[in-house]
């Protein structure tokens, strides 16, 4: 929560139009994230990409929740891009679309909120050894994997994985929403709050089918 209202604080001081100028400039900004393609890097030991897509799988209760590493590198990414274009920038200028459509509380709680309309035990942990300490019976690790252009014209996009995790805390299945939306020249917003309800609302779908 700390971390989160740290981004927010100055994050009020960006603005669309002081970004786009400097990108008609052609001004470098900050250097794009490199998220992991293993979303079990330093989680769990064994590679994601073995694990089986949209396997049906019964849930044992309680649940764990465990963001992989991917949600830090995200707000690691927007407190960074924050402090690049806030310095470049008058702190007068303010653009409320771009405040609301990145606010990093946004996806994590959206997330949150979706696993517990299904679980509504549901608690986040930090890790694996948590979930067994705390007797939990079931694990939901969620991977990000974004795609926002830096630019606009461009169509950003956004995939949103659930593993889940049986009582031995073993990979059982993964269901994947994904979410996309192009974003026009002179957009005020990157829409990045519409494409994460879309994943969102797909993973919805394929729990109903796919979890008992």
């Amino acid at each position: 929560a700390g971390t989160v209202k740290n981004i927010m604080d100055p994050m009020r001081k960006l603005t669309l139009a002081a970004l786009l100028a400097a990108s008609l400039a052609a001004c470098a900004g900050p250097p794009p994230p490199t998220y992991n393609t293993d979303a079990f890097k330093g989680i769990y030991n064994q590679n994601s990409a073995s694990v089986p897509a949209d396997v049906p799988v019964t849930v044992q209760h309680p649940v764990g929740i465990i963001l992989s590493d991917n949600f830090e590198i995200w707000f690691k990414a927007l407190k960074e891009a924050n402090e690049y274009w806030g310095a470049r920038i008058p702190s007068s200028l303010t653009n409320t679309a771009v405040i609301a459509d990145f606010d990093p509380t946004f996806l994590a709680g959206r997330v949150l909120q979706n696993l517990k309309g299904h679980f509504p035990e549901a608690q986040e942990i930090k890790d694996f050894q948590s979930a067994v300490a705390s007797g939990k019976k079931a694990v939901v690790l969620v991977d990000i994997t974004p795609q926002i252009g830096q630019r606009s014209p461009v169509t950003n996009k956004f995939d949103i994985t659930y593993y889940f995790f049986d009582a031995k805390m073993n990979p059982v299945s993964k269901l994947t929403g994904h979410g996309e939306h192009y974003v026009p020249f002179g957009s005020m917003t990157g829409y990045f709050q519409d494409i994460v309800d879309q994943a969102l609302a797909q993973l919805d779908e394929k729990m109903r089918t796919v979890v008992r």
